[in-house]
């Protein structure tokens, strides 16, 4: 504001903001400006498939017969879906909007799974059982990065809509009256 457009004698000292002292940290109405972008909290079953498929990618490496290559890269890449679902369940349950980035992460950790059994081939030596616990733990690899690709794009896609539609958050305007 420039001095031309306010009056001194408007300014009331006894006015609620002018009772805090500098070491009170009491908030005002006039403090406080409320942003909820997401207050229906869509988007919070998306996170929880996330998660979801984070905990059955740790459960495959732990109950599939898979080289120990592929058991590490499952279980690395099932926690990392857990707390990607997790981070943004945690966002969105307060009314926040979603984390594209980290929803990217998701999709590619799921385009990881679907290739790691491509990269790391299949260990070499194994006949008989142990080769199909590798075929079938190829599989579900391929299934369960499908999903996650499928869920991590879909969410990412949708966060990045409704982040663009979302209001501009509102700045706060302090005002400087009288001081």
């Amino acid at each position: 504001m420039t001095g031309s457009d306010w009056d001194a004698s408007e300014h009331d000292p006894d006015a609620k903001h002018d009772e805090r002292s500098h070491t009170d940290d009491r908030r005002t109405d006039r403090d406080v400006i409320e942003y909820r972008p997401n207050r229906e909290q869509r988007g919070t079953l998306l996170s929880v498939a996330v998660v979801l498929l984070g905990v059955v990618t740790i459960a495959g490496a732990l109950a599939i017969d898979f080289a120990e290559s592929h058991a590490w890269n499952a279980a690395l890449i099932g926690v990392a879906l857990c707390v990607f679902g997790a981070y943004n369940y945690y966002r969105r349950a307060n009314q926040e909007l979603g984390s594209v980035g980290v929803e990217t992460l998701a999709a590619i950790a799921g385009l990881w799974l679907l290739a790691s059994p491509f990269l790391f081939g299949p260990e070499t030596g194994t006949a008989g059982p142990a080769a199909a616990g590798t075929e079938i733990g190829a599989g579900f690899l391929l299934i369960v990065g499908l999903l996650a690709f499928g869920v991590g794009s879909y969410s990412a896609a949708i966060a990045h809509k409704r982040r663009r539609e979302a209001d501009a958050r509102s700045t706060a305007v302090y005002d400087r009256r009288g001081q």
